[in-house]
C-alpha cells in the first residue's frame, strides 16, 4: 500500500519541489546566488562592486550543485544575472577609462576631484609614475 493509502497513485512527497527545499543547504545556496546577481546589475554602475558580486554569485551558483546532476533553477537564473553584471561592470569600467583618455571636460573634472581628495591632480600622478595619455 503506498503512502498516500491508494495502491494504484503510489508516491512519496520527499522528492516534491527540490527547488524550495528548506532543509536543503544547497538550495539556501542558490537563493544566496541568485539574490547576490540581482544585487550586482543595479551596482554595477558604482565601482566594482556589480563586477564582485557578480562573480561571488557565480561561485555561490556553481557551489550549489553539489553533487546533484543538475543546477537548480535559482543558480542558473544566478549564473546568467551574475555574468551579466560582470559583463555590465567591465563595460562601464572601460567606459570610464575611454572617457578618461578622450574626453577633455572628463579629464578636466578628474583632475579637480583628484586634487580636492589628494592635494595634486590626475595628471601630476601619471607623471610620477612615468604614465602619460598625451595632452589634450
Amino acid at each position: 500500500m503506498g503512502e498516500n493509502g491508494d495502491n494504484q497513485y503510489f508516491y512519496n512527497n520527499y522528492n516534491y519541489n527540490k527547488a524550495h527545499n528548506e532543509l536543503d543547504k544547497h538550495v539556501h545556496l542558490a537563493t544566496i546566488a541568485l539574490v547576490l546577481a540581482l544585487i550586482s546589475l543595479p551596482l554595477c554602475f558604482f565601482m566594482y562592486t556589480g563586477i564582485i558580486l557578480g562573480g561571488v554569485a557565480i561561485v555561490f551558483a556553481i557551489l550549489s550543485k553539489g553533487n546533484a546532476d543538475r543546477l537548480l533553477p535559482q543558480a542558473k537564473k544566478a549564473l546568467i544575472y551574475g555574468s551579466l553584471g560582470i559583463v555590465l561592470g567591465y563595460a562601464v569600467v572601460v567606459t570610464n577609462i575611454h572617457g578618461v583618455i578622450t574626453n577633455p571636460e572628463y579629464r578636466q573634472r578628474l583632475n579637480k576631484i583628484s586634487e580636492q581628495y589628494y592635494g595634486e591632480s590626475f595628471d601630476d600622478m601619471l607623471k610620477e609614475i612615468g604614465a602619460s595619455f598625451g595632452e589634450l
